[in-house]
């Protein structure tokens, strides 16, 4: 093995964790909007100087942003209410699993992209494992709504994949695109938890803020590790290697949250991993 590609390898694991670790801060906050909006406002803050010496994108890439951006809150709305309504090990593999499925059929209908046999035969393992965890508990405890907010959070976030895809191709300017995809993350959801929240913003948000913090450097540290992996490996492995963090997530869940991880939950993870590895490398 290349020395490179063990570098970018061990990124993406590093990138994997970092954001399974992020979405179990996000579980954790006493206030989930008010944890996102200011996650989000920090990093906002943190890049917009940078941004302001940059040039702006043109029109044609702003149609792009401006529409990720409403999906965005739209997603960071749905994750709240769907870490509100249940276990993280249920919601999250659901949440992060079905999304490059979805992003898959989206491509392949809006953007013409071609699917393999392989990609298909991975397809077909993701969702049947994600079917299996939308399956009636033993103990017959309703899931239903937590299984469709998770749902609609991935769709969510295939279809900004699908529109962000789309708008760095127009622009050309990877890195000037994710910038103003994070400030416009950040002025759609921060608002939203100040006017849900009101006279109580200022104390919640005092509670909030060191994990709030925290969970920005995770951001930042799941996005950097995929982006050196991504330059400086093949990209289907790494993407690939990044959808551990389904299985990671579940397992600090149950480390951490106490929540319940029995066999089925381990099998189902795994597959949904399996069946997305094979999504990106066929």
């Amino acid at each position: 093995m290349e020395p490179t590609f063990g570098l970018a390898t061990l990124a993406m694991l590093g990138s994997a964790l970092a954001h399974a670790i992020m979405t179990l801060l996000t579980k954790k906050a006493n206030d989930k909007l008010v944890f996102r909006g200011l996650t989000q406002g920090f990093l906002a803050v943190l890049i917009l100087p940078w941004l302001l010496f940059q040039p702006l994108p043109p029109w044609e890439v702003w149609r792009f942003l401006l529409a990720g951006a409403v999906v965005i809150w739209a997603f960071n709305m749905l994750l709240v209410a769907a870490f509100n309504e249940g276990e993280m090990n249920l919601a999250y593999p659901v949440m992060r699993g079905a999304a490059p499925a979805l992003a898959a059929i989206a491509a392949f209908v809006f953007l013409h992209e071609t699917v393999s046999l392989g990609q298909m035969a991975g397809l077909g393992v993701a969702t049947a494992a994600l079917i299996g965890f939308a399956w009636p508990e033993r103990d017959g405890r309703p899931k239903l709504k937590l299984m469709l907010l998770a749902l609609a959070a991935a769709s969510m976030t295939a279809s900004y994949t699908v529109i962000d895809a789309a708008g760095v191709r127009t622009s050309g300017q990877l890195f000037i695109y994710l910038g103003w995809f994070f400030v416009l993350s950040g002025v759609t959801i921060l608002p939203t938890a100040i006017l849900r929240r009101g006279r109580r913003f200022l104390s919640i948000a005092r509670q909030e803020t060191r994990p709030a913090l925290m969970c920005m450097g995770f951001n930042l540290t799941t996005y950097g590790l995929a982006l050196y992996a991504y330059a400086n490996a093949p990209v289907a492995p790494m993407a690939a290697l990044r959808e551990l963090s389904i299985v990671l997530g579940a397992i600090l869940a149950a480390l951490v949250l106490k929540e319940p991880f029995g066999a089925r939950r381990t099998l189902l993870a795994i597959c949904l991993a399996a069946g997305l590895v094979l999504l990106q490398v066929m």
